[in-house]
């Protein structure tokens, strides 16, 4: 940030997970001038994923080829199959990439993904760790901003974690940051994915006075769920409001906390980008709140949503004033 100016952290927050993309992800070895085309390869491929072109039934010849979105995912596709090769020449690294295609199956230790498992696996971690990743931190600087209090706090922890154990962060520091983590799922409780999650009814099952008949397909809304939870419910929604129901401290008592809490998923098919995405987040925040002051441009203003993407985000990326933070 330039001292006192008007940012967007969207863009921010963007680079910063499109930068764990390549380097922890992938694991790749970008020469400098290759970051921008990787950015705007994970930018588009992100963007464009609810394009009702790629989601009918079948594939429209030439769509991935001359599509925007068709070449960013063909690029990212290339860089995946560059590094697995690299892989099988070299032997395993410390990638998440790296994790997987060697991985073995617990049973006979011997069974591996497939190459184009992997680079499946691989596409939807890029996703989950950017797009997703993005719009969480991107409400999560709302959210700061409209309780000015919770952001003091949260920089309160940092300064004092750094008192105590230095300015790194390893797994280790950021376990410790208990308040920050509390930021970061009231957030998730409050705005997690738009979509829904799709399930197959192994029996016949009675929901609400409703019958389900076996191997009916289910479709489970995560953020209405999250809305009728009687832990946290209240008549008049302000348990859902940016300004009345955003209260970090209720994940710091057992009785207080929500009773469902899934913006993840559950189940066998729960998330495999989860403790990638939350420590990706909190790293970003822990070292935001030690760097930076901020205030929101638009503090007194309805908030506009960007609805037409997986997790809705302010539409102005959260466009703040930004000072260097002083200790």
């Amino acid at each position: 940030f330039k001292r006192n100016c008007k940012p967007s952290l969207l863009f921010c927050i963007c680079s910063h997970s499109q930068d764990i993309a390549w380097k922890q992800i992938l694991g790749l070895d970008l020469r400098e001038e290759e970051v921008p085309q990787f950015h705007k390869a994970v930018a588009d491929w992100t963007g464009g994923i609810l394009n009702p072109m790629l989601l009918l039934p079948f594939r429209i010849p030439g769509l991935m080829k001359f599509s925007k979105i068709g070449r960013a995912r063909t690029y990212l596709t290339s860089k995946v199959e560059e590094k697995l090769a690299k892989l099988e020449r070299d032997g395993p690294d410390n990638s998440t990439l790296s994790k997987l295609y060697f991985a073995t199956d617990d049973d006979d230790g011997t069974t591996r993904l497939t190459q184009a498992q992997v680079t499946h696996n691989a596409l939807f971690l890029i996703f989950a760790g950017s797009e997703t990743s993005s719009s969480t931190l991107t409400c999560v600087s709302l959210l700061l901003g409209l309780h000015p209090k919770v952001w003091k706090r949260v920089q309160e922890e940092q300064r004092e974690l750094c008192s105590e154990d230095g300015e790194g962060l390893t797994r280790k520091r950021l376990d410790k940051c208990t308040y920050l983590d509390s930021v970061v799922k009231e957030t998730l409780r409050m705005h997690p994915v738009e979509t829904f999650e799709l399930r197959r009814a192994a029996k016949t099952l009675v929901v609400d006075g409703k019958q389900v008949p076996e191997g009916w397909l289910a479709l489970g809304n995560i953020k209405e769920t999250h809305r009728r939870d009687p832990a946290v419910y209240r008549e008049d929604g302000s348990h859902m409001d940016d300004r009345k129901g955003f209260e970090p401290n209720r994940w710091l008592e057992e009785s207080a906390r929500p009773s469902v809490w899934m913006p993840f998923g559950d189940g066998p098919r729960r998330c495999i980008g989860e403790r990638l995405a939350m420590t990706e987040m909190k790293v970003f925040l822990a070292m935001l709140a030690r760097k930076v002051d901020y205030e929101l441009v638009a503090n007194d203003e309805e908030i506009a949503w960007k609805t037409n993407t997986v997790m809705a985000r302010p539409s102005d990326g959260v466009e703040v004033r930004a000072r260097v933070a002083v200790a």
